[in-house]
C-alpha cells in the first residue's frame, strides 16, 4: 500500500532501500511532521543536529535512527521500517490507515454511495469540474456503511471505537461520540437522551438556536431562562452574575412549575454555553458551584471551544479537567471540532463525563445515551469527514499539541502588541493598563501565563461588561476580537464619528481575509495552530491599509471595488469616510447597541405565553398567521426569531413579542433599507421586497382574534 509519510536521510544513506515508504534528503524536509523516521550516520554531528532541530520544530517524538558502515544494508533498511511503521501506527489512527488502504485499492463498486468512486461524474461537465477539484481519492474514500472492515460507526465497534477512546482519553471524558451532523446534532443528541415532557430546564439565554429546537422544542421540557450581559459592541458577553442567586432560580420555577420549587434538584438539565461566540469563556467551576446542585446533569456547549484542555492558562476552566463525587451533576459537553480544531465541516464530538453517577436513578448509562445518538446521526456518515474526527483526536494527544496551542496563543498576544504600536485607528479588546502598567509594555510570557490580564472584572470598563462576577469569566486569547472606532466601551455612547465593523468585514473578505464575525464595532478572528507569522502579518497589513484609506478618504470604488460593482450605483462617488460615516450615524441615531443590551435584559423571562413546543406545535398546525411587524406587539410568537450570526433567539416560540424586539428587527432591516451589500441573515421573520424597494416584515404569531 501507497506510504503518505516520508523517511528523511542524511547523504550516507541516500540509496537505502525503504520501499515502502519514500526517501527525502534530510536537508530538502519543510515540514516534519510528514516524516516516519529519520537515518543519520552515526558519526555524523551536522546531519544529527539537523534530526534534532527537526523533531524540536514539530514537537513531535520522530524516531532517529543511527546507521553506520559496519550495518548491512539491509539490516538497516529492516529496523528502519519497523521504527517508521510503529510510529505511524503510534500517531495515525487505524481508521484512516484502513480507509486508505480500502479506497487505495479502488474497488469495484455496487453499493452506495451511487457515483461509484466517481465515475458517474465522468459523464458530465459540472461531474468532471467537481472531481477534478475534489480528486480521485476523496471519492474513492467516499465508501458506504456496507464495508466491514472499516468498523462500525453506529454501535462503535472497531476502529471508529478505537478513535473515540483515544478522544475520551485525550479530552479526559468518560466516554465520546463523533458526530459529522454538526453541533447541531449533537446538542440535540444530549437534549434527546435527558429530557422529556414538563422536565424543568435552566436555559442560558445565549444559548445557539439549536439548544431552544433540541432542549425546548422537540422534548416538551420547560424553561427557566437566563438572562446575559452584551457590550457597546455587541458582542455577546456572560450571564447575569446577579440571577445565579439559588433563592431567585428557585422564585422564577414557582413561576413556571410551582411544585417543582422546593425539589432538591428542581432541573433535570441545565444548557449553558461554556464559551460565547465572542470568546467570553465561564470558569465552570464557577458555574457548577452556583448552579450544579440544582441539577441532575449540566450541558455545556462548546461549540466555540474544546482548544482550553491545551492551553495552561485556560485548561482550569474547562469542567471536563475536575473529579467528581456522587453529589455532582453528571457533564456533557458538546465540540465543534470543526471551528477552532482539526476538523472538517460540520464535525462535533459529546464528552461524557457521569461514570460518578452510576448507580443512581438520574444516571444515563451507554445504552440509554446511544438510544439517542442513533435517532439523530445519519446511517449513511461521510467517512472522509469522520476521518477527521478520528485525526483530531491524534493531533490532540500529547505534548506537541500543547506546545501548538502555546505557540498560537503567544502570536495573538504579539499580534495585538503590533497593532497596539502601529495603528491609530484599531485597537485589540484588551485593557489599556493593568495595575498601571500599559498592557502592550507586559512580556508576552506574564500575559500567556496569568489569567488576570484576561478576566472580566465588572470593576473595570475596558470590556464592557458589567453584569458579571470577578471570577466568572475569562475573555479567551484565542479569540482575536479587534475594536473598529465609534463607541466608547466605559460609557456605552456613541462618539462622533466612527468604522462600523462590518465595512472593514467587506474590506477584508474582498481580500480574502475571512474574519469570524463583523459585528457593530469589532471584527472577530479564531486562533488555531493553522495559524502563521505570514497570516497575522497579512492580517496586520491589512488593518493599516484600510487605515492608510481611511485617512486620505479614498474613493470608495478602490476599497470595495466589488461591493460598489454589485449594488447598481449605491455608492457611486462616496469615499470610504462617508460610507463608515452613515452607517455609523444611523446605528447612533437608534442607539442599536442599547436595543441589543436589554433585548437579553428584559425583566420576566418566564412570562412566556406558551411553551416553546406547543407554539411550534400551533405552528406546524397553522394556528397562526403573518402580522406586519408594526402589528406584532403584544402577539404570541410561533416561530422564534433571530439575526444569524449569531444564532441566538431574540424572540422565543411561546413568548409574546414586545416594542424592543420589533425596534430591534426594524433597526435591522432599516439597515438593509440603507445600505446595500451589507444584508444580515434573519430567520423567523419574513422579508418582502415592495415595488417601491421598501422592505415589508412579518411574523408568524397566534391568531388570537
Amino acid at each position: 500500500m501507497e506510504k503518505y509519510l516520508e523517511i528523511a536521510v542524511s547523504a550516507d544513506f541516500s540509496q537505502l532501500d525503504l520501499a515502502p515508504y519514500k526517501r527525502v534528503a534530510l536537508e530538502a524536509v519543510t515540514a516534519p511532521a510528514g516524516l516516519a523516521a529519520i537515518v543519520v550516520g552515526a558519526s555524523d554531528l551536522v546531519a544529527r543536529a539537523q534530526a534534532k532541530l527537526l523533531k524540536q520544530q514539530a514537537h513531535l517524538d520522530i524516531p532517529v535512527i543511527y546507521g553506520d558502515k559496519q550495518t548491512p544494508a539491509a539490516t538497516l533498511a529492516k529496523e528502519v521500517l519497523r521504527q517508521a511503521q510503529a510510529y505511524e501506527n503510534e500517531m495515525v489512527p487505524a481508521f484512516l490507515t484502513d480507509l486508505i488502504n480500502f479506497a487505495d485499492e479502488k474497488p469495484t463498486s455496487f453499493t452506495t454511495p451511487g457515483h461509484h468512486n466517481g465515475q458517474f461524474y465522468d459523464r458530465h461537465p459540472a461531474g468532471m469540474v467537481f472531481k477534478r477539484f475534489f480528486g480521485d481519492k476523496m471519492l474513492t474514500a467516499d465508501v458506504s456503511d456496507t464495508v466491514p472492515e472499516l468498523g462500525d460507526t453506529l454501535t462503535h465497534g472497531g476502529t471508529p471505537l478505537t478513535a473515540e477512546q483515544k478522544a475520551a482519553q485525550v479530552f479526559h471524558a468518560d466516554k465520546v461520540y463523533f458526530c459529522t451532523n454538526g453541533t447541531t446534532s449533537a446538542n440535540t443528541i444530549c437534549a434527546s437522551a435527558l429530557l422529556a415532557e414538563d422536565d424543568l430546564v435552566l436555559f442560558d439565554r445565549n444559548n445557539h438556536k439549536s439548544l431552544y429546537n433540541s432542549a425546548l422544542v422537540m422534548t416538551g421540557a420547560t424553561p427557566v431562562y437566563l438572562r446575559t450581559d452584551r457590550n457597546p459592541l455587541g458582542l455577546i458577553g456572560p450571564l447575569v452574575a446577579a440571577d445565579l442567586d439559588e433563592a431567585k432560580i428557585r422564585a422564577q420555577i414557582a413561576k413556571v412549575a410551582p411544585k417543582k420549587a422546593k425539589a432538591p434538584r428542581p432541573f433535570r438539565l441545565a444548557v449553558l454555553q461554556l464559551e460565547t461566540y465572542d470568546g467570553v469563556f465561564y470558569n465552570a467551576r464557577w458555574l457548577l458551584e452556583k448552579l450544579g446542585s440544582l441539577c441532575d446533569y449540566v450541558l455545556f456547549d462548546c461549540a466555540w471551544g474544546g482548544y482550553e484542555q491545551f492551553v495552561d492558562l485556560m485548561a482550569d476552566l474547562s469542567p471536563l479537567n475536575y473529579e467528581y463525587g456522587p453529589d455532582a451533576p453528571g457533564i456533557l459537553v458538546t465540540q465543534s471540532i470543526h471551528k477552532q480544531q482539526a476538523g472538517l465541516a460540520q464535525t462535533s464530538q459529546i464528552l461524557k463525563k457521569d461514570h460518578h453517577l452510576r448507580g443512581q436513578k438520574r444516571y444515563v448509562d451507554h445504552k440509554h445515551f446511544n438510544n439517542a445518538y442513533l435517532k439523530y446521526v445519519t446511517t449513511s456518515y461521510s467517512y472522509p469527514i469522520y476521518a477527521s474526527l478520528t485525526v483530531n483526536a491524534y493531533l490532540a494527544d500529547g505534548q506537541a499539541n500543547k506546545a501548538w496551542w502555546e505557540e498560537t496563543l503567544r502570536l495573538g498576544i504579539e499580534f495585538r502588541k503590533q497593532l497596539l504600536k502601529r495603528s491609530k485607528l484599531f485597537k485589540p479588546l484588551v485593557p489599556e493598563l493593568v495595575a498601571g502598567q500599559k498592557w502592550s509594555e507586559i512580556p508576552t510570557e506574564v500575559l500567556a501565563s496569568d489569567r488576570k490580564y484576561w478576566q472580566l472584572d465588572p470593576k473595570e470598563s475596558w470590556h464592557g461588561f458589567n453584569k458579571a462576577a470577578l471570577g466568572e469569566a475569562i475573555l479567551s486569547p484565542l479569540k482575536l476580537t479587534i475594536q473598529t472606532p465609534g463607541v466608547n466601551l466605559a460609557t456605552g455612547e456613541y462618539e462622533a464619528s466612527g468604522i462600523p465593523g462590518p465595512v472593514v468585514g467587506a474590506y477584508l473578505t474582498e481580500r480574502r481575509i475571512i474574519a469570524g464575525k463583523s459585528d457593530l464595532y469589532s471584527n472577530l478572528f479564531l486562533l488555531t495552530p493553522g495559524e502563521s507569522r505570514l497570516n497575522m502579518q497579512t492580517l496586520l497589513e491589512a488593518y493599516l491599509q484600510f487605515e492608510k484609506f481611511y485617512l486620505e478618504d479614498a474613493p470608495l470604488e478602490k476599497v470595495l471595488p466589488r461591493l460598489v460593482e454589485q449594488t447598481n450605483g449605491r455608492y457611486q462617488g462616496y469615499g470610504l469616510r462617508q460610507l463608515c460615516q452613515e452607517m455609523h450615524e444611523y446605528y447612533a441615531k437608534l442607539k442599536i447597541n442599547r436595543l441589543q443590551q436589554a433585548l437579553f435584559l428584559k425583566p420576566d423571562l418566564t412570562g412566556f405565553v406558551a411553551k416553546p413546543q406547543k407554539a411550534d406545535a400551533l405552528f406546524m398546525k397553522n394556528e397562526g398567521r403573518l402580522f406586519s411587524l408594526d402589528n406584532l406587539k403584544g402577539k404570541v410568537a410561533l416561530e422564534g426569531a433571530l439575526p444569524y450570526p449569531p444564532g441566538v433567539f431574540i424572540v422565543a416560540p411561546g413568548e409574546r413579542w414586545q416594542q424592543l424586539d420589533i425596534d430591534y428587527f426594524k433597526a435591522l432591516v432599516g439597515a438593509m433599507e440603507q445600505f446595500a451589500g451589507f444584508d444580515p441573515e434573519i430567520q423567523g421573520v419574513y422579508i418582502t421586497k415592495q415595488a417601491d424597494n421598501h422592505l415589508a416584515v412579518e411574523g408568524f404569531a397566534l391568531d388570537d382574534d
